[in-house]
């Protein structure tokens, strides 16, 4: 991939390339074909993931092909050097677009700013493709000699800065959506970059070992190890941690965190959700759930926050002053009542809270605290709707303060 700018005979070490290489495309082999694939591979993301365990396994096998036929002598020997070395360049372009993609579909709940986000980031992708291409006839980024040996243009720079662009751009957008959408993205993300920065590194000024290809693999299968985490940690639907997770967090706590944190928990309620669903239907129902997961992730900053099941969340608010608890709740509210005005003139969306304090002995008692006090105000808020006499549906109740809207 990364050619030599010595114009002597570049020294290629075939064997470190052929174990290096080969792998790499055993653990991708070992991604695509193992027997937790189809866990993931259904979804829009997972798809792209798989796509971009296809093209580095490819680019695995062309990278061995480019070294192994480097200064090799045969009828059209150069012209397939050549078509080997831009069919790497369209197909690392391509890997680091679906990159940005994946990270896209990873980090944004709206599908129309994700594919116009695609869309954006395929020009310069298209314009180095095109480039490519045309070294098929002209030195543009390489080219090679009548010895069948492979050199850099002073052009060769131009490609992989849009190539690293994108990986690093994508880890970027990963780490601006933790307090936006989800702040467990940034280090899957960081640590695919990782072995690829450190390899791209080692290959750049070692020419003759190949590392960067196997360095990908090594980071696809980080992020692949990460997407069977989430397939037990996360809930498919609103991508916010699943009730396992909140009874291995509660496990942690309760034995090995016990008195250390102060833990307070807010357990919500959509009210008559089953309305929503039967009025106007499941597919608006889930559009709901997504949207009210999406605005407790920004409204509870860097505190857990669990789809319980159904249309049921829970909060766990870590350290967090009476008065700052209270503050998440108003800052809820607040998006709360956003979100009803954006979605206008459908009938408002609200909640019924229960709120309760960890004491680091019972969590079932905890769950059953919350539970409780999120019904209370259940209850109150079908009575105020059979017969709304008072002013407000806001509970004036002082440890469930704005329970509803």
């Amino acid at each position: 991939m990364l050619g030599n700018m010595d114009p002597g005979v570049p020294q290629i070490n075939l064997l470190a390339v052929y174990v290096a290489n080969g792998l790499g495309f055993s653990l991708l082999l070992a991604v695509l074909y193992g027997r937790h694939k189809r866990l993931w591979d259904r979804s829009r993301d997972g798809m792209i993931f798989r796509w971009m365990c296809r093209i580095c396994l490819l680019l695995c096998i062309l990278d061995t092909g480019g070294f192994t036929l480097e200064g090799k002598q045969f009828p059209g020997a150069r012209q397939v050097s050549i078509i080997n070395r831009v069919v790497i360049l369209l197909l690392a372009v391509i890997l680091s677009y679906l990159w940005i993609c994946y990270v896209n579909y990873k980090t944004l709940l709206n599908h129309r700013q994700t594919r116009t986000n695609c869309l954006l980031a395929a020009i310069p992708a298209a314009a180095i493709g095109l480039f490519s291409l045309a070294n098929l006839f002209f030195p543009i980024f390489f080219w090679v000699n009548e010895a069948n040996y492979y050199y850099r243009t002073a052009w060769f720079f131009l490609p992989w800065m849009v190539v690293y662009g994108y990986m690093v751009w994508g880890v970027f957008q990963s780490y601006c959506a933790q307090r936006r959408v989800d702040r467990r993205l940034f280090i899957p993300m960081l640590m695919f970059l990782a072995p690829i920065c450190a390899g791209s590194l080692i290959q750049l000024f070692c020419y003759g070992i190949s590392l960067v290809w196997p360095s990908v693999a090594v980071g696809l299968t980080y992020l692949y190890i990460n997407l069977q985490s989430e397939q037990a940690y996360l809930d498919p639907l609103t991508r916010l941690y699943n009730r396992n997770y909140l009874l291995h967090y509660m496990n942690h706590i309760t034995s090995w965190a016990k008195g250390k944190r102060q833990i307070t928990g807010v357990m919500l309620d959509i009210n008559d959700f089953k309305s929503i669903n039967d009025t106007l239907g499941h597919t608006e129902g889930d559009a709901v759930l997504q949207a009210v997961g999406a605005l407790l992730l920004r409204s509870a900053g860097n505190h857990a926050v669990i789809r319980y099941g159904g249309d049921e969340f829970v909060i766990l608010l870590e350290d967090l002053l009476p008065d700052a608890v209270q503050a998440t709740i108003d800052t809820i509210r607040q998006a709360l009542q956003a979100y009803n005005l954006s979605r206008a003139p459908l009938p408002p969306v609200s909640f019924s809270m229960g709120i309760a304090k960890f004491d680091h002995t019972d969590m079932f008692q905890f769950f059953h605290d919350m539970d409780m006090r999120m019904y209370e105000q259940k209850h109150a808020f079908y009575l105020y709707k059979e017969s709304p006499q008072t002013p407000s549906a806001i509970c004036n109740d002082r440890e469930n303060k704005d329970a509803f809207v």
